[in-house]
Formats: C-alpha cells, structure tokens, sequence
C-alpha cells in the first residue's frame, strides 16, 4: 500500500513579536567618534538582529512571527522547542510536564517520574515524594502510612499513629497509667495511640475505630461496623471492602479486586469501573483529548457503560470498544489459560446462553481455546494441530497459543486469504509481544512502545477468546440487534449529519486528524488538496473511516496508528457510546451454533473501519468462529 509522507503545514502562529535593542555609540565607546554604533544586550555582547522567515520551519525555534522574524523560545508559544522536552514544558526553562508528556529526566514531570521517555502519574511504590504524600511513597490519603523518623502532616499518616513536629514518632504513653489528656489508659487524647473498643474516650479520634458514642454506659470507643459512617475496622474505605464488609463502588479504595463491586482494584488501588479497567494504559484513557486526540485529555474509564434496550431487555453496552489493555489484564490474570477459566466457568454454570438454551460457548470447542501464551507445542494425541491458512505440515499446538490466537498467520478453514494482523503485511495486531515472540510468529517487531497499544482498540482476537473474554468481566459479547438499538434510527449514530469524511490511502499524515482537524483542513492557507477538504456537512472529527486517522505518524508497514485510542473521535450516540462507526467491525453474539466451530458461524456489527469497509445498520460479515481479523474488535454488554 503506498502512501506519502509529505510534511503537515504547521498549526502554529506565533503571536509574540521579536525585540531588537539597539544604543548609539557616544565618544568614550569602542568606535570614538565617527566611528559607528553598535548593537549591543543587556550584557554588553553583540546581538544578532532578527532573523527573516516566512514559515515556522526557517526558525530554529519554529515561530514566525507575523512580522516575518524568528521569534526566540518561550515556554507559551504552542511549539516543542528550545530544550523542552514536550510542547512547552520540560528541560531547564520551561514548567514542569504533566503525565504521559514526553521527558528526559525526571525533573521534567511534575510528578518527578521519567520512564521511557513518559512522564508517569504518582504511584506510591516510585521512590520519589510527590501527589499527597507527606514523605517518599507514604502518607496522604490513599497511600501507605510512614514510619517513625518519616514526615508527616498529621496522626494519620504515620504507623505508629503519632506526628510530632512534623514527623512520625513511637508512641511513648506506656506508663500503665490514665493520665495527662488521655481518656484511658495509655490511650486517648491528642499525645496517645488511639483507644482499643470499649474504652473511654472523648471525641471519635481518640479511637481506633475512630467511633466514640455513648450506647448507655457512657463513651466510649465502638466496635467497627459498615454502618458507622467511618474507614476502620479492615475496611479500604468508608464502610466497604474488607473481609465481611459489603464491596466499594467504584472510585473508592481498595486493596484486591475482592473489595469492589466490580472485582478490579486499579493501579491507583481505587476500586474499577470494570474487572479489565485496571490498568492505566487502555483502563482510564478512554475519551476525548489528550494522546491521540485534541486539547486536554477529558477521559474517562474504558469500562463506562451506557444502557441499550433490544428485545424489551436493557443491557448495559460498553460506551467504548475493548482496548488492548483490557485484554491484556485478563489474559495475565489468568496466565493464559482460557480453555481452564472457561471450564470452571461452564461448571459453576456461569457461560450465558442466548437465546435460552443455546451456550455461547459450547464444550464441544475448548479444545481450540488456548491453554497458555506460548502453547503446548507436544500436546497428547487428542490435541488438536493445524496447517494455518498457508498449508504446509501440521503444527502442533497452535490453538493452545495465546500468541496464535492474537497475531500471526489465520487459522484453517477461514474465508479470508489475508487477515492484516501480521505487522510486516503491512497490518497490525493491538496485542503487543515482545520481539522474541513476534519473530516466534514469523512476524517483525512492533514499532512503538507497548503503552501505544495498550490504549488502542484490540482487533485480530476470534470470537472464542473475545466471548471469554467479555464473560470474565461480568457479561457477553454485544447481540447484532443491542449494536443495532445502540445506533439508533437516524443517519448516523451521532444524528443526520456530519458525513464522516472519507479520505484516502494516498493522504499523508498532515490531513489526518489528530494532526488536522475540519478548520485546517478548510482554511485555503493550508493549501490542502481539495479532494481532502470537508464542505460544511462533513467532517474528519467523527469517525475513524478511510485513513482520516493516524496517531502516532506511521513509520513503515504497523498500522496500529490507524487505530483509534476509544473515544477520540467526536461521535456519540445520545446515550454516549463512541466508535460505532468506524474504527473496527465488532463481533457479536449472534452466532449459528453447531458442535464444530468451523461450522459454527457469527455476526460482526456493520461498524466499517478505517480501512473503507462501508458502515452498514444491517450489520457485517457472517464468519467461523477461529476467524480473526485486523479490522475485527469487540465489545461487551452486563446485564
């Protein structure tokens, strides 16, 4: 596929004007008289005078100004230059970047964390003081509390449950007496540990379980319940997680996914929107702006749902497709092995039938789930080998691979010759494998770093691991009618218009967004080839459709940079669901069922893709169930 990479027109204007100084010479200056002046900066050294230009790139800091001088670096100008590390932030003369900008040292990022050249968000296990904590990754809520000698701001942030001048000190109320301000024994009061249950106390703080009322014998300190209105007891938050303690909404704390509601506890120890959601990578960067998208990054959890009514039953759909991320956080936590977690699953009679009576997942085809990520490559007898699509000897094992089931060569029996999941086709697959295991597959290298996929739509994934995979997060595959009733009866699933704007294989990156938008493209400064330029019904800023996307630039044959991060693009349907058209076709549960799975067949929705696959309401293709695809992704419906 060819493809010019011809340089975008910049987006940048520079508004800020050059200062030329200049001081006329008098007698005693180097010169004398009739001697000529000189330029002179505040230093007394020469200066330059401005230089001409006629486009930010005949500046090195690339502002023109409308003067038509070079205009020097400024942390404000909208332009990575000087020694920032990403547009305006980073390096000695700029502030410091936010999270997920690009950096060089960890004085870069205002979080003081620099790992691979990103900016990361505060955790409490990166060795630096930052966030809320009141020292090194302690202190402040949500994190781990300090011990003696640490700082501290207040009681709570230290171990031992002591601040004094600022920081954590060992109890030293052990005199075996009440006295001074405490209420009992060695406890209570503003200089001792807090009181165990059943203790005096005055106020709520001079208890461990930080409840001190008066039930008839006086105050004292209460035995911790999930009713008090108070985190104590072993609780991750206020009257939630913990042993016998009902499970946290979402956004509270958390220390395991057994303290959620949902069953993920995130990166940030909060409780997930969704058992795959805990990540940060494909788990909260769903939505508008930010990497891959326009303006501030106004994201929100990849597993937000939105209610879908098909049938008389409403479901709650996923408002985004699944993300690579997402997947990757199932496949770990089960260490690959799908064929086991979907036999337990079928035996604790938990695979959802639809309609009634018929699995989703039937027994018959375990044998082609993968058992772990690399596979069994010397399986018993009864395992079963395949030629892929190429022919050529049996290979053993190939459907016990995690590896084979996301990437590489297709599966017999598929009606497809090509399934653009190898990276050197060109095509791409969103699962991202170290490059031992791409060259295992017969493939090359990613190019880019893992991050990059993980927040990108998963694609090239079979309806038996993506059904599995939505049955581990608490739901199934989306119907075709659910995606139908999601799009609704207007033109497009955002209303009568804009028209997504198709553009072509032949656009270079400068007319795709995020690096263009509508305005640009219609501004006749730009010069953009007509055959690129929306009219006012249409727009670029919708829908993935026909190469009108590219984050980051392509680089050679992986085209995971056509593939949208959920939620960049604009349209929605009024319940808020993104990327129903374009971007991928996604696979349904609607499937015709029989005991082989080369026989069994199922539904893709009529998404179309960014490849030009046309957008169609009545739905897509109608493929065996080990078929797998580059512009094939999912999304879940929960009950």
């Amino acid at each position: 596929m060819k493809r010019s990479h011809a340089l975008a027109a910049s987006l940048v204007l520079a508004l800020a004007a050059p200062v030329a100084c200049s001081t006329e010479t008098d007698d005693a200056a180097p010169g004398g008289p009739g001697g000529g002046g000189t330029t002179t900066g505040p230093d007394g050294g020469p200066v330059e005078p401005p230089k001409a230009c006629s486009k930010p790139t005949d500046c090195p800091s690339k502002v023109c100004t409308a003067a038509g001088t070079c205009a020097a670096p400024t942390a404000t100008d909208g332009v990575k230059n000087g020694s920032e590390t990403d547009i305006d932030c980073g390096g000695p003369a700029a502030p410091a970047c936010d999270i997920l900008k690009e950096c060089a040292k960890p004085d870069d990022c205002t979080s003081k964390v620099c790992q691979g050249g990103i900016c990361q968000a505060p955790t409490s296990k990166d060795g630096v003081k930052n966030g809320a904590e009141s020292d090194v990754d302690c202190g402040g809520t949500g994190n781990p509390k300090c011990l003696d000698g640490k700082d501290c701001g207040k009681r709570e942030d230290c171990e031992s449950d002591v601040c004094l001048a600022g920081k954590c000190a060992t109890p030293n109320s052990m005199d075996g007496v009440k006295n001074g301000s405490e209420t009992d024994v060695d406890c209570g009061g503003p200089a001792a540990p807090r009181c165990s249950d059943a203790l005096a106390c005055k106020v709520d703080a001079d208890c461990k379980s930080d409840v001190c009322k008066n039930t008839g014998a006086g105050l004292v300190c209460q035995v911790p319940s999930p009713t008090d209105g108070k985190k104590n007891g072993n609780e991750t938050d206020v009257d939630c997680g913990g042993a016998a303690n009902p499970a946290c909404e979402p956004g509270k704390a958390c220390l395991v996914g057994t303290d959620c509601d949902k069953l993920g506890c995130d990166y940030n120890k909060k409780c997930a929107y969704g058992r795959s959601c805990t990540t940060h990578y494909g788990g909260d960067t769903c939505g508008l702006g930010g990497a891959g998208g326009r303006g501030a990054a106004a994201w929100e959890s990849c597993c937000a749902t939105a209610p879908v009514t098909a049938g008389g039953v409403t479901v709650q759909m996923d408002k985004y497709p699944v993300t690579a991320g997402r997947m990757r956080v199932f496949l770990e936590s089960i260490t690959g092995n799908v064929r086991g977690f979907v036999q337990a699953t079928r035996a604790a009679g938990k695979i959802p039938e639809l309609p009634a009576g018929t699995p989703l997942l039937r027994a018959e085809w375990d044998l082609y789930l993968p058992s772990s990520f690399a596979g069994n490559t010397n399986p018993p007898p009864a395992e079963i080998a395949d030629t892929d699509q190429g022919g050529g000897a049996p290979q053993n094992g190939i459907y016990t691979s995690v590896y084979r089931h996301l990437g590489g060569l297709i599966f017999r029996n598929n009606a497809q010759s090509s399934t653009g999941c190898m990276v050197s086709s060109p095509g791409t697959h969103a699962y991202w494998f170290p490059n031992a295991v791409q060259a295992s597959l017969g493939d090359i290298p990613h190019e880019h770093a893992q991050t990059v996929y993980d927040t990108k739509g998963m694609n090239c994934i079979d309806y038996l691991v993506a059904q599995a995979f939505c049955i581990w997060d608490g739901g199934r595959l989306e119907s075709l009618p659910e995606w139908q009733a999601a799009v609704g009866a207007t033109t497009y699933p955002w209303g009568a218009t804009p028209a997504p704007k198709q553009q072509d294989t032949n656009t270079y990156f400068g007319n795709r967004y995020p690096t263009a938008d509508d305005a640009y493209l219609r501004n006749p400064a730009n010069m953009v080839p007509a055959a690129y330029v929306p009219t006012a019904a249409q727009s670029i800023e919708y829908a993935s459709y026909r190469y009108s996307y590219e984050y980051p630039n392509l680089i050679a044959t992986d085209y995971i940079v056509f593939f949208v991060p959920p939620g960049r693009l604009k349209g929605r349907t009024p319940a808020g669901h993104a990327d129903l058209l374009g971007n991928t076709f996604e696979l349904t549960s609607t499937i015709t069922t029989d005991a082989n799975p080369f026989a069994a067949r199922h539904r893709w929705s009529g998404n179309g893709s960014w490849e030009g696959h046309g957008y169609n309401r009545n739905g897509g293709g109608n493929t065996v169930l080990l078929n797998k695809y580059g512009k094939l992704g999912l999304r879940c419906v929960k009950p």
